[in-house]
């Protein structure tokens, strides 16, 4: 998990200080958990998968992909979302209304043919 941990900081390009910002801990602390050896908590495992959309199972066997990518889209749409004016976040979901109503006709007009 050790090692782990070092891939994933480095996948989101981060330094040990702005990864252990991210999560609440100091930059020595990071420093250990990427050391072979060093035992990492269950509290500090929650908070690494909750913070960077991170597969835990992925996190503490190596199986499966690193993120989980369905809730790092979401978590990025509602960041962006949470970042516009009242006006252009109604606009949003008129838009995404519409397309889930072109979507839904694209899938009725495919099994038409």
């Amino acid at each position: 998990m050790n090692n782990r941990i070092r891939e994933l900081r480095k996948a989101l390009d981060l330094s040990q200080k702005e990864f252990a910002e991210k999560i609440g801990l100091k930059q020595n602390t990071i420093s250990y958990m990427e050391k072979n050896g060093f035992t990492i908590t269950e509290q500090n495992i929650k908070v690494i998968c909750s913070q960077f959309n991170v597969n835990e199972n992925w996190l503490r066997t190596g199986s499966g992909k690193m993120f989980l990518e369905n809730e790092k889209k979401q978590k990025e749409f509602f960041d962006i979302f949470d970042e516009l004016s009242p006006v252009l976040q109604d606009y949003l979901i008129k838009t995404a209304k519409d397309l889930l109503d072109t979507q839904a006709k694209m899938q009725t007009d495919g099994n038409k043919t």
